[in-house]
């Protein structure tokens, strides 16, 4: 058994739609569902294909089986929730919510049309909200609990590739029952179409502009770009100007004592020739497979700076940030490379801010700043960090 318990939290906020859907499914299985007239109820509110109404489309949702049912979708929906109803905002997460439901409904219907079984439960929903997760935070890390006969243990896996897996699972599930022609006691239907639904919608969002996608969702990632671009382009000018992407300064240049060796069927040996013989894009692409392959992955102190230089100065802002996240994290006082890093991410994160009014980062930002000011090598670079301290006072943080 695999079970999520824990993901990252990364947009601030509060999920009160979130809450209020929790409380609404707890408060109709505990009022509806332990009465003895229950199976009525689900008769008459559950979605039954070979009787279609659109009241029955939304009222299937907030009816479950049993308390594991309701447990184990409460649960999915608590722990993946919160974050993409801050990112799009509360009243588009209950639209997209509802619509996600529905659409898990619908690819139940479509097979099983003239079944007369009637569908309860919120899985299709959540199952959207999770297809919302993976294109809108697919660099998450999320947690999960692993019980194997006398074995447990936990990991750590992008969002990316555990969701990823629960959708492939489902659409197995899916192709087995369709295969079969039996319904089952689960609708896997449902949940493979409630969350290609709810992915649908969160890259509506995001090439509508409805949702700023900040670097970091799956279609910056496919598309090796930014947000979406801001309508004033004198803004982004004025961005660079003021928080221009560093040079690598010759400190980090000419430091070069960390000793290192790979072998040749090590995925990073190639990157770094690639680096090391000027193919900056053959690294770079390179890089996007091994960095989503693995977790905390790096290279040598220097290459690492390299390649978050290269992979800022690209536009591949997503991977640039984990890039320097990744130094940070793992060469945590590997002077100067762990200041420069610093100092770049806090520049790169200023001149999103500039240029979109995302303000949201700031904080962050400051917070690199004050230990790049406090522990860089150079006085110019440590120079260089209060200055932008001092830029950024004006910016109001949310």
């Amino acid at each position: 058994m695999f079970l999520p318990y824990s993901d990252e939290p990364s947009e601030p906020g509060t999920p009160w739609v979130n809450w209020l859907l929790i409380a609404a499914n707890v408060y109709f299985f505990l009022t509806l569902g332990l009465d003895e007239g229950y199976d009525r109820t689900i008769q008459q509110w559950g979605f039954t294909p070979s009787r279609i109404y659109l009241s029955t489309l939304i009222t299937s949702m907030f009816l479950h089986a049993n308390v594991m049912h309701l447990a184990g979708n409460m649960w999915f929906l608590y722990l993946f929730g919160d974050n993409v109803e801050c990112k799009v905002g509360h009243l588009r997460y209950l639209v997209a919510y509802l619509l996600a439901g529905i659409g898990g409904d619908l690819s139940h219907f479509l097979f099983f049309h003239q079944s007369d079984i009637p569908s309860i439960g919120a899985s299709g929903a959540i199952f959207g909200v999770l297809g919302m997760y993976i294109v809108l935070f697919p660099l998450n890390r999320v947690k999960v609990i692993y019980i194997l006969i006398i074995f447990i243990g936990t990991f750590a896996m992008r969002a990316f590739w555990i969701i990823g897996a629960f959708f492939l699972l489902e659409l197995l599930y899916s192709r087995l029952q369709t295969m079969s022609g039996a319904e089952g006691g689960i609708g896997h239907l449902a949940h493979a179409g409630g969350f290609v639904a709810g992915a649908a919608l969160a890259l509506f969002m995001l090439v509508t502009g409805m949702v700023s996608g900040r670097r970091r969702d799956l279609l910056a990632y496919a598309t090796n770009r930014a947000d979406i671009e801001p309508e004033e382009t004198s803004n982004r000018e004025q961005a660079r100007q003021a928080f221009p992407i560093l040079p690598q300064s010759d400190a980090a240049a000419d430091n070069d004592d960390f000793a290192y060796q790979l072998a040749e069927s090590d995925p990073r040996y190639n990157i770094i020739v690639a680096l090391h013989s000027g193919k900056t894009q053959r690294a770079i692409d390179m890089w996007r497979e091994y960095a989503f392959q693995n977790l905390d992955g790096v290279l040598p102190v220097r290459e690492q700076f390299q390649m978050a230089q290269a992979l800022d100065q690209s536009g591949a802002l997503a991977l640039a940030r984990d890039a320097y996240e990744r130094l940070l994290a793992y060469y945590k006082d590997h002077q100067p490379y762990t200041a420069e890093a610093q100092l770049s991410l806090a520049g790169m994160l200023l001149q999103h801010a500039q240029e979109s009014g995302d303000t949201r980062d700031v904080a962050f930002a400051r917070k690199l700043l004050k230990n790049a000011a406090d522990t860089h090598p150079q006085h110019s670079r440590r120079e260089l960090a209060r200055s932008w301290l001092q830029k950024t006072e004006a910016m109001r943080t949310p």
